[in-house]
């Protein structure tokens, strides 16, 4: 098959297919309650329950001048924790709280824990509301309220603490990097938490203390919210980063409010790692050549995947393959994911083997709407069960080598019947020639893996030798015997069938 037309074909019917199991209601809870469950397919039940805990312990009284946590723990109804799931948090009453971060949503940890800030929405601010957690399971909604009282807050004895230090704390996710805007997905983020604490000279950490936030001015369109917040009691702050559009390294600045005289600064927070780019996705096989006639010899053939900035694009990309021929990727996915921006899939003859030539396409989506494609062949020598053939270098069939001397070196090619290369590591041998006629192989044993131009037959050398004494009277001009029936027999042996195929060669003698 003309392999622009199968590329072309291909890119026009590509189309994304996500399966997914059947839904289920989703539990609801009653107000005030803090938990709720939802059943899937194959009755497979999740629950969330949440609680506002200050210092890890569950409260339903705040103040208005401390920040609390509203803690979400996603688990199955085995008690297993959910890793990976989106938390949305609201406020389902009066607009008497602030979350943070501001969009109110977390991702919960190996422990089924998605955490946020919640602080009331100003120090005058009291009354009752409720809090509500929300996430998705799969096709499961599970869902949870939390009603908390907030009542006046007040500083103890009139004097508020100084603040002393800024500590930095840590980012989640911790590796302290993110993806630039647009590059998320399954285990990318493009935000980061950035998290301080605040203290006294005596380390004791402050309540309700305000810090503000600043971000470098070369952060290749990052931002950071909230810009400044109140500390928890545990003297706790956070702010979140989202990526921008350009790789940066992000640094982030708290200062103290009340005291400007003390800051801190983050680790540096590295924004890299963008969409795949035309121009950087490669698919490559680690052999090309197989051994047609052994259905189930294979190669491994891998993607490498960059973005436009030259870093590998992050973990998790899909890359889809397709081969008209043979068989590719597995049963359970056509295709692979990629770590370190790249990823593997193995390639294996069998039916339908077609002409011998397989033509295998990978796939990447970048965004909704453009498909990068890339394709190589891989040549299944002998498919059509024709046996391997010693050929002249005019590539006709060698059926006699007529000597010039009574030793030479002749170079041949060899062709897997079909005009072209034999699988890769097939043996060339003479085990049979005419007494006294000695033939060797010289080069080209075993054969290489070769690429390109139609896979054409591999060059190989021979050596054959009359000197022996019992044909020294032949190799006299004056004796030679011209049309003498001295031959000998080729032997090519496949690497993975182990088939041998043989072939008569004569040899006639100088004149």
């Amino acid at each position: 098959m003309n392999m622009l037309k199968w590329m072309a074909a291909l890119t026009s019917s590509l189309a994304l297919v996500a399966c997914g199991g059947g839904g289920g209601d989703a539990g609801t809870s009653p107000f005030g309650s803090g938990s709720g469950t939802g059943t899937g397919t194959g009755s497979v039940t999740y629950q969330l329950v949440l609680e506002v805990q200050r210092a890890n312990v569950a409260t339903t009284q705040i103040s208005s001048t401390e920040t609390v946590q509203a803690v979400a723990t996603v688990t199955s109804s085995a008690g297993a924790p959910i890793e990976g799931v989106v938390v949305s948090f609201a406020e389902s009453q009066a607009s008497l709280l602030n979350f943070a971060p501001q969009a109110g949503t977390a991702l919960t940890d190996a422990s089924g824990k998605a955490v946020i800030d919640l602080s009331a929405s100003d120090a005058a601010n009291t009354g009752a509301t409720t809090v509500g957690a929300s996430a998705t399971v799969g096709s499961t909604t599970v869902s949870a309220n939390k009603s908390i009282q907030i009542t006046a807050g007040a500083v103890t004895g009139g004097v508020p603490p100084v603040p002393a230090a800024i500590n930095f704390v840590g980012s989640s996710p911790s590796d302290t990097a993110i993806v630039i805007k647009g590059a998320g997905g399954n285990g990318r983020s493009e935000s980061a938490i950035l998290t301080f604490r605040i203290v006294d000279a005596n380390n004791a950490p402050i309540n309700s203390a305000k810090v503000n936030f600043t971000i470098n001015t070369d952060n290749g369109g990052a931002s950071i919210s909230p810009l400044s917040a109140l500390s928890n009691s545990d003297g706790v702050i956070t702010t979140t980063v989202s990526s921008g559009s350009l790789p940066a390294s992000i640094v982030v600045k708290a200062t103290s409010d009340s005291v400007p005289a003390v800051t801190s600064q983050s680790d540096t927070l590295i924004v890299s790692n963008s969409v795949p780019v035309a121009g950087g996705f490669e698919i490559v096989a680690v052999k090309y050549n197989l051994d047609g006639r052994k259905t189930g010899d294979s190669t491994e053939i891998t993607a490498f995947v960059r973005d436009e900035f030259g870093n590998p694009v992050p973990d998790g990309v899909a890359v889809s393959f397709v081969t008209d021929y043979g068989a590719v990727a597995s049963s359970t996915l056509g295709g692979c994911t990629t770590v370190n921006g790249m990823c593997t899939v193995d390639f294996r003859v069998q039916d339908p083997r077609g002409d011998g030539i397989a033509t295998v396409i990978g796939t990447v989506r970048v965004g909704a709407g453009v498909t990068l494609v890339a394709g190589l062949e891989i040549n299944m020598a002998g498919a059509t069960g024709t046996p391997y053939l010693a050929l002249n270098p005019d590539e006709s069939t060698v059926t006699k080598l007529t000597l010039t001397s009574c030793k030479q070196v002749f170079e041949l090619l060899l062709s897997d019947g079909n005009g072209r290369a034999p699988a890769a590591g097939t043996t060339i041998s003479v085990p049979l020639a005419s007494t006294g006629a000695v033939v060797g192989v010289k080069s080209g044993s075993p054969t290489l893996d070769q690429l390109g131009g139609g896979f054409p037959p591999l060059d190989f050398g021979i050596e054959v030798d009359l000197t022996a004494t019992t044909l020294v009277p032949l190799c006299n001009p004056a004796g030679a015997i011209a049309d003498s029936p001295a031959f000998f027999r080729f032997q090519f042996k496949t690497p993975a069938s182990g088939i041998v195929f043989t072939q008569r060669v004569e040899l006639a003698y100088p004149q």
